[in-house]
């Protein structure tokens, strides 16, 4: 019981800045993969493979339908609860726009 409680309590903690909207202050610089990018400012809020899941409280990325440059812009301008990434280049959007539709294939 210490154990679920203490791990349903990381994880609150570990989320807690999920869903808040708003703009992230989250950069990367220009030469970083776009893998670690994901890592590094996606994976805290859908999960490493982007379906989300942990305890239900993490968001997955429901990318069908959409091409790369609309996703490009939902990562720049945010959605809902999604923050918005305007500190990546344009670029680094794309790409991580393609890697995304790429993973949930």
């Amino acid at each position: 019981m210490i154990k679920q409680t203490l791990a349903l309590l990381s994880a609150s903690i570990f989320l807690s800045a999920c869903g808040k909207g708003g703009i992230s202050d989250f950069s990367a610089p220009e030469n970083t993969p776009v893998a670690q990018v994901f890592k590094d400012g996606c994976v805290r809020c859908h999960g490493s493979d982007g379906g989300g899941m942990m305890f239900g409280l993490m968001f997955a990325l429901e990318p069908q339908g959409k091409s790369a440059s609309e996703l490009a812009t939902t990562i720049l301008s945010g959605r809902e609860k999604m923050p918005a990434f305007a500190a990546l280049t344009q670029k680094q959007r794309m790409e991580l726009a393609e890697y995304i539709l790429e993973l949930r294939k």
